[in-house]
C-alpha cells in the first residue's frame, strides 16, 4: 500500500494579489479591448487582426497563470511505493510526475539552502519561518531536490517516512 504525503506551498500573498490583478487586466484586454478593436476591420482581416493582437497577451496570461496557480494553490504530492517514489506537483502547469526508482537512489538527506553555493557564486535565502530546507536525493552523484522550501522538522518527517519504507539513508553529510 503506497504512502502519500501532501506538502502545501506557503503562498506569498503579495505575489498572489499582484499576479491576480495582472490576470484580471489581461483577461479584460483579451476578452473586451482586442475584440472591439478587431471589429473595425472587415472580413478575414478582422480574424487575422484579432489573433495577431491576442497571441502575445494570451502567452503572457499563461505565464502569469503558471506562477499564480503554483504560488496560491500549489502542492507537492509524494507517493512512496515499494519500488519507487513518485513526485507530483499539483496545480503547476506543464509538469509531469517524476518517478525515482528506489534501487537507483544512493542517499536521501535533508539539506539547508539558507546559503547556497553554485557555479556562479553564493546565493543567500532568508526566511522568517525557517523554510529553507529541502529533501534531496543523491543518484549517481547528482543531487535532485524532490521537496523544496520547507521547515527542518517537516523535511525530517518526510525523510523518516521514506526511511520506514526501506530506503537506506546514510548519515554522512554530502558536500
Amino acid at each position: 500500500m503506497p504512502i502519500i504525503i501532501k506538502i502545501k506551498n506557503k503562498p506569498n500573498w503579495a505575489v498572489t494579489i499582484v499576479l491576480g490583478l495582472g490576470l484580471l487586466m489581461l483577461s479584460f484586454i483579451i476578452l473586451i479591448i482586442i475584440p472591439l478593436t478587431s471589429l473595425q476591420e472587415q472580413g478575414f482581416y478582422a480574424v487575422l487582426n484579432f489573433f495577431s493582437s491576442a497571441t502575445p497577451f494570451a502567452a503572457f496570461f499563461i505565464l502569469l497563470l503558471y506562477f499564480w496557480l503554483w504560488n496560491t494553490f500549489g502542492k507537492t504530492i509524494l507517493t512512496i511505493e515499494p519500488e519507487q517514489i513518485t513526485v507530483r506537483y499539483k496545480n503547476k502547469l506543464f509538469t509531469k510526475p517524476r518517478i525515482y526508482l528506489k534501487k537507483e537512489i544512493g542517499q536521501i538527506m535533508v539539506k539547508d539552502f539558507q546559503v547556497e553555493k553554485y557555479k556562479f557564486g553564493t546565493r543567500y535565502h532568508f526566511s522568517l519561518s525557517g523554510s529553507t530546507y529541502s529533501v534531496v536525493l543523491i543518484q549517481n552523484g547528482n543531487e535532485t531536490r524532490i521537496v523544496d522550501w520547507i521547515t527542518e522538522t517537516k523535511a525530517s518527517e518526510i525523510v523518516d517516512e521514506i526511511k520506514k519504507c526501506g530506503i537506506k539513508i546514510q548519515d554522512i553529510p554530502y558536500p
